[in-house]
């Protein structure tokens, strides 16, 4: 110990401009002096030199170029904590690649198994891998059916995959997994393969990845795809190049590789942790001023079996894991970092965290989501947890705001490049948001991913700056969703809202209890290119927002049940106002937008009449006049206009400077400047580093032309008949879809319910989808004629759906 303190006084005397100076290299020695010359060999060294060293200076260590092969996740807590003069710093050396990794290097012999599979034994310390990657390239867990790049979901699903026949060809399926999408398409459901059942069914453990939809109880969740969903980790299925097996009792590896790999002298490695570095304090004595530079993270374990947390009634579950991980942190910082292959999320900031800033990093090849915000149930005043959970208004906590600080607030994702995420986890995205406060999301460019590249989860606090963030090719894997999404479902929100019903007269005063600080989404630039796609998608109460000065591409704007949003200055390209099930006295603003579309506003159970404003908007369609929809027959402008709205809104073309290179700002003769239109600009979207700029534009992505896509004429016949007195027809459209929150075109929607009717008096609302005549299925209205003519003095059960499944009985009239 004589000997280091000599060096460190001799070090510090040499080094007082910069500070102190540590050195790890992975041909390093622990018994060195952590110099530049006899470097330590492992970062837990290199952090207990900086807590040695008792001095007011900062204190960088320096990790030399190569691969940290973690056996432990890194810790740091409250010792390492520095002043914001004297920060403590872990780096990456100069331009040297020093990558942490949670992997196992695997030094193997091989031999042939059978045809082209090879095996090899491995040491007992890999027997828990979860991933495999050969020369850098990640193979797949033996899988069925075999993966296709071109396939959209998960590389290639069947519901045949857990078929009895298929499961009878496997002699031990136990350890395996099934991965499915929501049966709505909401995210997607894991399971462990637990054993078989006498009939050939596969018993399951898990489900609980999502939020919504389904049963639940500690070990099994419903609600999965039927047909969406592909089985791994089976032996038998060992058929394809890139597939892998390790037989977890013999640990012997067996690998099929592709065409190319020469497997014998590749550079194989297997993930194994789940974390990297943790940075862990408490709120009374937080980790403070620590800042990862330039690191590059990879080879972490997946997840999807980790007990997930069920977020309030946001979509969302998720576990509190991720390969750097912050809990109860200030002024901590992640640099020009690269966050690759990993089985999880790639940053966590958890609970208490305040001024974290995750910036100029590189996301890609992740199973889970990139930034992750989440705070604390605790924090939350009446929390509810899951969708359908209706909270008792008169019982609800009235302070508006958090509960607690265990949340974090004043943290920042700035200039980061996030793609090709969510190989496993569909409920994901680029950055994530829950119960947290005043968080900063701007020049990030996010592209390739399943769902949103921004989610906000609930209303808990707001005050949140969404800016200048370029998304594309988003909402790849997932239906009713939004390159940008948010959810409210708040204190005063109640799920029978759904339905246009039970309408409190003190909502909107209680609307502002959670959310509390306005969020303002500017400056974007969101395209969606095939498919259907809401947009910036306020759903299920967001309240709130300002929604301003976004270039909206091939989709629109879409609000939801909540109060309080401003949509402004917006450019609206092929896409629409979607507005669902509104509260009276919403207050909504939609004003000094341009929308190039054939249906600018599309309503769904919604009085226009409780808005504060619709005004001042320039319409465009280059073949017809736009109509107006979901107010009874489309009305054309004018006559929308006759009705009292949008009375200084104009139909002109905007006039765009140069749309097809994506300029959409317009010209000085434009109709939209007199209308009060402004100008933004067009090339401050997105990334800021120049090398990321350079990845970015050779990524694949399509600007809708200003010329509307033509509406498209769905199967499903769109006939209404009268039903007990009830107006119905086939449930058509995701517009319909999502307004009933039901994932399949499928059932009878209720369009009108007149009071005294036969329908009403039994019990059905507007709104609610007709989805089972006595347990069987009622696809279209052909199924509930048929039905109807079987009623004969006897009684029915109706069962709908409606947000909720509900049973209605009824009989001969």
């Amino acid at each position: 110990m004589r000997h280091l303190l000599l060096f460190f006084c001799l070090f510090i005397s040499i080094h007082a401009a910069q500070g102190i100076e540590l050195f790890v290299a992975p041909n390093g020695d622990d018994a060195n002096a952590g110099s530049i010359n006899k470097p330590f060999q492992s970062i837990e060294r290199a952090q207990q030199a900086a807590h040695d060293v008792k001095t007011s200076q900062p204190v960088t260590i320096y990790l030399r170029g190569g691969h940290y092969f973690l056996t432990n996740q890194v810790v740091f807590n409250q010792a390492d904590a520095a002043s914001d003069e004297n920060p403590l710093t872990i780096s990456g050396y100069r331009d040297e690649t020093a990558v942490v990794s949670g992997g196992i290097p695997l030094d193997l012999q091989w031999s042939v198994h059978q045809g082209k599979i090879l095996k090899a034994q491995v040491k007992p310390d890999a027997s828990g891998i979860d991933e495999l990657y050969v020369n850098n390239a990640r193979y797949r867990m033996a899988r069925y059916p075999n993966f296709d790049p071109q396939a959209r979901f998960f590389g290639g699903t069947s519901g045949e995959a857990i078929s009895p026949a298929r499961v009878k060809t496997w002699k031990n399926p136990v350890g395996g997994y099934m991965h499915a999408l929501h049966s709505a398409m909401w995210g997607s459901k894991h399971y462990r393969i637990d054993g078989v059942n006498p009939d050939g069914t596969l018993k399951f453990q898990g489900g609980w990845q999502e939020n919504r939809g389904g049963g639940f109880d500690p070990f099994f969740r419903g609600g999965y795809h039927n047909d969406y969903l592909f089985v791994e980790n089976i032996f038998e299925e060992l058929d394809a190049p890139g597939e892998w097996y390790l037989d977890r009792e013999t640990n012997v590896l067996y690998v099929y590789p592709l065409v190319g790999d020469d497997i014998e002298n590749a550079s194989i490695i297997g993930a194994s942790l789940q974390q990297l570095f943790i940075l862990k304090g408490s709120q009374d004595n937080p980790v403070k001023n620590l800042h990862i530079k330039n690191l590059k993270f990879k080879h972490t374990a997946r997840i999807f079996m980790a007990p997930y947390e069920r977020l309030l009634r946001g979509d969302w579950s998720i576990a509190r894991l991720a390969a750097v991980h912050f809990e109860a942190t200030e002024n901590c910082t992640v640099e020009d970092c690269c966050f690759e292959n990993l089985g999880g999320n790639g940053v966590l900031i958890s609970r208490y965290n305040r001024g974290a800033v995750v910036s100029g990093c590189r996301f890609a090849g992740l199973g889970e989501s990139c930034v992750c915000l989440v705070g604390d149930m605790g924090a939350v005043r009446s929390p509810a947890v899951e969708y359908s959970r209706t909270l008792d208004q008169d019982k609800i906590d009235l302070t508006p705001g958090p509960k607690t600080s265990n949340y974090p607030a004043q943290c920042r994702v700035h200039n980061n490049i996030m793609h090709s995420f969510g190989y496993i986890g569909k409920q994901t995205a680029g950055v994530f948001i829950s119960m947290s406060e005043e968080i900063t999301v701007s020049h990030n460019t996010i592209y390739n991913c399943p769902r949103a590249s921004i989610c906000i989860n609930d209303g808990c606090w707001g005050g949140h700056i969404i800016e200048h963030n370029d998304a594309f090719n988003t909402v790849r894997e997932s239906g009713d969703h939004g390159p940008f999404n948010s959810w409210g479902r708040d204190r005063f929100w109640k799920t029978s809202y759904n339905g246009g019903r039970d309408y409190e007269p003190f909502a909107k005063q209680r609307a502002k209890l959670d959310n509390y600080k306005t969020t303002l989404i500017r400056n974007n630039r969101f395209a969606h290119d095939g498919g259907h796609s809401w947009g910036i998608d306020l759903d299920d109460g967001s309240s709130n927002y300002h929604v301003y000065n976004n270039l909206c591409l091939g989709m629109g704007v879409k609000l939801r049940e909540g109060f309080f949003r401003r949509v402004e200055n917006n450019i609206i390209i092929n896409g629409f106002g979607g507005f669902h099930v509104w509260i009276p006295g919403c207050d909504d603003v939609v004003s000094r937008n341009i929308f190039v579309s054939d249906k600018p506003y599309q309503f769904i159970r919604v009085d226009p009449e409780y808005a504060k404003e619709f005004d001042y908007n320039l319409f465009y369609n280059q073949d017809s006049e736009p109509v107006v929809t979901g107010l009874g027959d489309p009305l054309p402008l004018h006559e929308w206009q006759a009705k009292g709205f949008d009375q200084h809104s104009l139909m002109a073309d905007p006039q765009f400077i140069d749309p097809q290179k994506g300029d959409y700002r317009v010209k000085p003769q434009s109709a939209a400047l007199k209308l009060g239109f402004k100008n933004f600009a067009m090339n401050q979207f997105g990334v800021i580093k120049p090398e990321f700029q350079t990845e970015v534009s050779k990524a694949t992505r399509k600007f809708t032309p200003a010329k509307t896509v033509p509406t498209q004429v769905g199967k499903r016949s769109a006939e209404t008949i009268i039903w007990l007195g009830a107006t119905v027809k086939n449930l058509i459209g995701e517009a319909e879809k999502s307004a009933a929150g039901i994932g399949q075109e499928t059932g009878v929607l209720i369009m009108k319910a007149p009071q005294n009717s036969p329908a009403q008096k039994a019990g059905f609302k507007v709104g609610d989808v007709i989805i089972k005549w006595n347990n069987q299925k009622v696809h279209s209205l052909d199924d509930l004629k048929a039905f109807s003519k079987t009623l004969n003095q006897k009684s029915a059960r109706i069962t709908v759906f409606n947000a909720v499944e509900r049973v209605i009985v009824i009989a001969e009239q």
